[in-house]
């Protein structure tokens, strides 16, 4: 075994010994459209995963359904259990219709966030682009069948003080991705750092193949007009170190957003997660996204990785959002207003 092999392995074995069953916040339905005539709908997949939408457009971010276990991303390799993200994803499909999603978003390469995505695209959303950073474009390759589809961002993101490009998704949708840094996973490491310059021609088979890339967050506009925005969504899919991760502040404050997805698992890594991102996105409300254990078959009752106390990071989060939040079950299904 490789000296990188072992280090994963014990850092995994680290997290396996972190890891607390935390009762779910909230599951089945949350419904604070209150009869409005026009609303968005989000519902968590769990790990990275989303589906958002607001009339015929609709988004997604990367699941993960094949939850490798902990010895087996180690050191025995992973590969995506595509048996198992179809299971999951025709239930999501029969309730939702993902046919019509338009864009996958990928906040960077790691195999939580993108190894299902391959066949999420190709068999559920077949019109969809992924977007996602350069280095995830070329770990899906050749191999994938979706490589072509990466609609690569590195070029054209924003952060606190710049604009980015706003990629358009026909009329009803824009995205603007967010210059982030991926929060170390513990005592200042980070797992699976790295780049991949050249498109893959094989499927990877270790988690340490799997790359970060530079990470991304994004902004989701679901518009009323051309230039009018109904809705405007947050999403990051790792912890980051304030400022990254920030929205332009000139286009906050013309509309500030509506819903932020926050990730609380390693936030201790950093100074100021939550309270920044909030003070920086000034959100109406709060999601927690990929705050449950992975390593575990998807259908076991959930648990919590703590490498930090999830509970003091809501107790923070609480202490600066005067708003509601909710840390949701897998399957949460949430519809929300639009207009303010």
């Amino acid at each position: 075994m490789t000296r990188s092999a072992v280090a994963a392995l014990l850092s995994l074995l680290f997290l396996s010994g972190c890891l607390l069953a935390v009762r779910p916040n909230v599951s089945g339905s949350v419904d604070r459209a209150d009869g409005a005539p026009d609303t968005v709908r989000m519902v968590y997949m769990g790990s990275g995963g989303w589906i958002m939408q607001h009339g015929a457009d609709m988004v997604l971010s990367g699941p993960l359904f094949t939850n490798p276990g902990l010895v087996r991303t180690g050191i025995l390799g992973v590969r995506s259990d595509t048996a198992e993200v179809n299971r999951h994803m025709a239930r999501y499909d029969d309730l939702y219709d993902v046919s019509r999603a338009s864009a996958i978003l990928v906040g960077h390469g790691h195999y939580d966030h993108l190894m299902d995505v391959p066949q999420v695209a190709r068999r559920f959303a077949p019109d969809a682009d992924i977007v996602a950073n350069r280095t995830s474009a070329n770990i899906l390759g050749e191999w994938s069948g979706v490589g072509d589809r990466v609609r690569v961002v590195n070029d054209v993101a924003g952060d606190q003080k710049h604009v980015g490009t706003w990629l358009w998704f026909g009329p009803g949708v824009r995205i603007m991705a967010l210059l982030s840094h991926h929060a170390p996973h513990f005592d200042g490491y980070t797992l699976y750092r790295g780049t991949r310059d050249t498109p893959r021609t094989e499927e990877p088979s270790w988690a340490t193949e799997w790359v970060e890339g530079q990470s991304y967050s994004y902004l989701i506009d679901f518009m009323a007009s051309e230039d009018s925005v109904a809705f405007r969504i947050y999403y990051q899919d790792a912890v980051s170190p304030p400022p990254a991760g920030f929205a332009p502040d000139e286009v906050i404050r013309g509309r500030s957003v509506d819903v932020a997805i926050l990730v609380p698992t390693t936030f201790d890594q950093v100074d100021w997660h939550p309270e920044a991102l909030v003070e920086n996105l000034q959100p109406r409300f709060v999601l927690l996204g990929h705050w449950e254990d992975f390593f575990v078959p998807i259908d076991e009752p959930t648990k919590s990785i703590l490498l930090t106390d999830v509970r003091y990071f809501e107790r923070r989060l609480e202490s600066v959002h005067d708003g509601e939040w909710w840390r949701p079950e897998k399957g949460t299904e949430f519809l929300f207003p639009t207009g303010r």
